[in-house]
């Protein structure tokens, strides 16, 4: 199945992938709590059984890690994109120094599934149990068989189940035999990406170039100021001196990252990362630009192709639409959703 396919998947049905590119830990002890809390750059308001999206930052405030912190009774389960297992251990021990905190790296016990789409809920549902489909945003659980988080980057119904290595071949074959009955496709990493892309949610593997920080990757809300964490005092400097925002360009041929950015005629900024979107049948970019021209509907040169920044996210994702308690996947042809993509 071409990445297009995958893609289309995600957005119109359901599509399982592997979760390699997640690194999972675990921080235990007396001071768990303590020890998360001097790493995590957001106030750690969150109760058992809640996730808080945040980052982890370098000392020069550079967002390295995209980071699910999860309240798990008096332990603290972390999801993180970026970092590989032993990096996010070593980022977590920073905090846990003179602390009773023990910080397990799980990734030679455990492994990752991510179920992404409109209907991945249903999916789930008779994998695990109906329950899952009253599971919050942002919130979690145990079962016999795996851990659930409701989470993705798709701009779809997410859910990344972590489970034990010798478990993870069952668990596939498990949700691929029910996810037959919802035309459940297989999805790589490259199509996550590109679903990621047009949702413009934030890659920490190709959009965290040196000298950027949250103030320029538009995630300050993913930061509580005025508390101490690594790279608070950068960050704290940043402010007032950024000259740059990132967005989301869209142009008709083909982008590629790193490319200079010039607006009639002068340099404007540079692609981050780009790729073609099989959902509007154009090309996307996160492009960091000039404070001045970072705006819906100027028009630039991005490295010799015409192009102009769009609001986000570039998709109407179906999930805004599709209610648990109204649709499934069996009535999708006769319930009427709004199009992929809005007119421009």
């Amino acid at each position: 199945m071409s990445v297009a396919d995958q893609v289309m998947a995600i957005r119109r049905s359901a599509a399982l992938s592997p979760g390699d590119h997640i690194a999972c830990a675990r921080v235990s002890g007396a001071d768990a709590h303590e020890a998360i809390d001097r790493v995590s750059p957001r106030e750690l308001y969150v109760r058992s059984g809640q996730m808080l999206h945040t980052l982890l930052l370098d000392p020069d405030a550079r967002p390295v890690a995209d980071v699910y912190l999860c309240a798990d009774e008096d332990d603290f389960l972390v999801l993180a994109e970026g970092p590989d297992g032993p990096a996010l251990a070593e980022l977590l021990a920073a905090g846990a120094r003179g602390l009773d905190a023990a910080v397990t790296d799980l990734g030679a016990s455990h492994g990752v599934l991510c179920l992404n789409g409109p209907y991945a809920w249903e999916v789930l549902a008779e994998v695990s149990t109906p329950d899952v489909i009253g599971l919050p945003y942002l919130g979690f659980f145990h079962e016999e068989r795996f851990t659930c988080f409701r989470a993705g980057s798709a701009g779809e119904y997410g859910y990344v189940l972590l489970t034990a290595r010798e478990r993870l071949d069952e668990l596939r074959a498990t949700v691929l035999d029910v996810g037959a009955r919802f035309d459940l496709a297989e999805a790589g990493l490259e199509a996550l990406e590109r679903a990621a892309l047009e949702a413009f949610f934030w890659n920490p593997r190709r959009e965290s170039p040196a000298g950027v920080t949250p103030i320029e990757m538009q995630l300050q809300w993913r930061v509580s100021y005025g508390r101490a964490f690594t790279g608070a005092g950068a960050l704290a400097a940043r402010r007032g001196a950024a000259r740059s925002r990132a967005v989301l360009i869209a142009g008709e041929g083909p982008l590629a990252g790193g490319a200079e950015v010039t607006a009639g005629g002068e340099p404007a900024g540079t692609l981050l990362h780009a790729g073609a979107s099989p959902t509007r049948g154009d090309w996307l970019a996160v492009a960091l630009l000039d404070l001045s021209i970072a705006h819906p509907g100027v028009e630039l040169d991005a490295g010799g192709a015409p192009a102009r920044v769009i609001s986000a996210p570039a998709v109407n994702n179906r999930s805004l639409y599709v209610d648990p308690q109204r649709h499934s996947y069996a009535s999708r042809e006769a319930d009427a959703f709004p199009p992929l993509v809005r007119p421009s």
